[in-house]
């Protein structure tokens, strides 16, 4: 209901002939395919995957309050389990150091490249399969203070659910996930969730320091007449993240302490989570403007490996090399280890701009030994690679 009606008022603004409102429009047009190199024994998923999808994006501004609508609208073979959704579609009035927003927005916390424990406001659109999640708008009430160096965000947040892949869509688990939701140990599909973070800088310090209480956003997959159901749990979170630049070099950490949680068994624990990082960057390497970026980071759960994300003991690699033409060309290469099983998986992506508004690019994913890796090794045969272009405008 608040979502139509920010769309009406959006389509009254963007008509109306108001000379002191500035609006802005633009949008991408983006298609994909992705091709998987093995079959999957037993089942009838596709190998490739391609897609189209629309993005278009409208903003105004007049005087103290603004507002943004963006709508995303996709096709995809095999059918996508979402193909429209309003990820921000919201109203924002600031009031000198106070701001109150109003609708659906993606919002991130953390600091880290490869993980971001802390991040939890958004669900997650698996539609794409399950490697490539991307978030959804969150509805919410964001009430933001600023200080001098720092801010301090409240959230309402009703209750949200994650978009799992249709049954034909890789990758994805050995069994489909079931659109049906259900809900135990108080999560519930009506429970308003709250949220609180305190993030600024001090000298060359950054910080957030948040809170979060409500359903989580990594549901138990029960098994139940062959396939997996998601089931909600109320948590409780305490997250912190913090990141020191030194010269060249960015140092970055983030840790959770949660509550309520389903571990990998789908019983309840609560645990500590930490990710640490660093990040070194070399400017002007080989006598030309080309930037290239090392990254290192070790990611720890006290629940070892029950713990439900996989990131319980792991070793991350990364290289990103920035060329700095005019096409904006990079290159970003990186390893998971996982220390405990001794198993890996590569990524690697290309992205330049061609003829000033196109852009294309490609994504490479390999699965070196997962066979043996509790979490995943559903992905074993997964390996694919994925072509892209997109035209902005």
């Amino acid at each position: 209901m608040i979502i139509r009606f920010l769309i009406i008022l959006f389509i009254l603004i963007n008509t109306s002939s108001l000379a002191e409102t500035y609006t802005e429009q633009y949008g991408e047009v983006e298609v994909s395919s992705s091709v998987f190199f093995d079959d999957v024994e037993g089942d009838d998923r596709k190998n490739t995957l391609n897609s189209s999808s629309l993005k278009y994006n409208f903003f105004f501004e007049n005087n103290n309050l603004s507002g943004k609508l963006k709508i995303n609208s996709a096709i995809s073979d095999p059918e996508a389990a979402q193909d429209i959704d309003f990820n921000e579609a919201y109203l924002e009035y600031a009031n000198n150091d106070l701001s109150y927003l109003v609708g659906n927005n993606i919002i991130f916390w953390g600091k880290n490249e490869f993980y971001n424990p802390v991040d939890i406001i958004n669900s997650k659109n698996f539609s794409n399969g399950l490697a490539q999640g991307e978030k959804k708008g969150q509805t919410m009430v964001n009430v933001k203070r600023y200080f001098e160096s720092s801010e301090l965000n409240f959230f309402i947040l009703p209750a949200a659910t994650n978009t799992y892949p249709t049954s034909k869509v890789r990758p994805q688990l050995a069994l489909d996930v079931d659109t049906t939701n259900t809900y135990a140990d108080g999560g519930s599909k009506d429970n308003i969730g709250m949220a609180v973070r305190w993030s600024g800088y001090i000298n060359e310090y950054d910080y957030g320091l948040s809170f979060y209480e409500g359903n989580t956003k990594d549901p138990a997959l029960v098994l139940n007449s062959g396939k997996f159901v998601p089931k909600y749990s109320e948590i409780t979170q305490l997250g912190l993240d913090l990141q020191a630049t030194k010269g060249d070099t960015l140092y970055k950490s983030e840790v959770v302490y949660r509550e309520n949680q389903y571990d990998y068994n789908g019983n309840i624990e609560d645990y500590t989570n930490l990710i640490l990082g660093i990040e070194h960057n070399n400017y002007g390497i080989l006598e030309k403007s080309w930037d290239l970026a090392n990254i290192i980071e070790y990611s720890y759960d006290t629940r070892s490996t029950k713990s439900h994300h996989g990131y319980q003991n792991d070793l991350f690699l990364g290289a990103r090399l920035v060329l700095n033409d005019i096409e904006d060309t990079q290159y970003f290469v990186s390893i998971q280890n996982d220390l405990d099983k001794n198993t890996r998986a590569l990524t690697f992506n290309y992205e330049s701009r061609f003829f000033s508004s196109l852009r294309a690019g490609i994504d490479i994913y390999h699965p070196l030994n997962l066979e043996d890796d509790n979490h995943q090794s559903s992905f074993k045969d997964e390996s694919n690679i994925k072509f892209y272009t997109s035209y902005s405008f």
